[in-house]
């Protein structure tokens, strides 16, 4: 696929993951910048951590989106994985409603707080508190669509494949080319 174009499906599945990614390393770059001037220059740059807070929050919120699209969320497979098929694949998609009705749960205090804040904002850079409040919201919807689109992958699913999910470091990657390099 590295070489393939990658089309608009691609992009519109994709596109949370490189926003928290972008917003990651901006966040980077701006606070390795804070802590050279805090203790090279004897100068703190104040405004740095207000964008940063702002940006960190972004951060998390198109993670969490992210990672309910590629199953990366946080989990406890022991009970699942000792159930028999019909009863894993229930409590799969019992989970991502849970989550779904969550998601949806928050919104009425979230924009609550928005009208309540009004057009407030942060000291220094004037970031308005309702922007990050909106944020917060609008990622969460999307997380809820994520979760949509998530139980319709497990309706489907077969046994085999059911709830899988690609794991961040394949700990047998080596081993598997050692033996396909030794076969050859």
């Amino acid at each position: 696929m590295d070489g393939e174009k990658k089309g608009w499906k691609y992009w519109l599945n994709e596109w949370e993951s490189y926003v928290s990614a972008g917003f990651f390393m901006i966040n980077t770059l701006l606070l390795i910048a804070q802590v050279i001037s805090r203790y090279v220059f004897n100068y703190a740059i104040t405004w740095l951590e207000e964008v940063a807070t702002f940006f960190y929050l972004l951060m998390v919120y198109s993670a969490i989106a992210a990672a309910v699209t590629h199953r990366k969320q946080i989990c406890i497979d022991a009970l699942s994985d000792a159930l028999p098929f019909k009863a894993k694949k229930v409590l799969l998609i019992l989970s991502d409603c849970i989550f779904i009705v969550f998601c949806i749960w928050i919104q009425k205090g979230l924009w609550d707080i928005v009208g309540l804040v009004g057009n407030g904002g942060t000291a220094l850079v004037h970031i308005p508190y309702a922007l990050c409040y909106m944020s917060v919201a609008l990622f969460l919807l999307l997380t809820a669509i994520r979760c949509i689109q998530n139980i319709m992958r497990l309706w489907g699913e077969k046994e085999n494949e059911l709830g899988a999910r690609k794991p961040n470091l394949d700990l047998d990657a080596c081993e598997r080319e050692y033996l396909e390099r030794r076969e050859q």
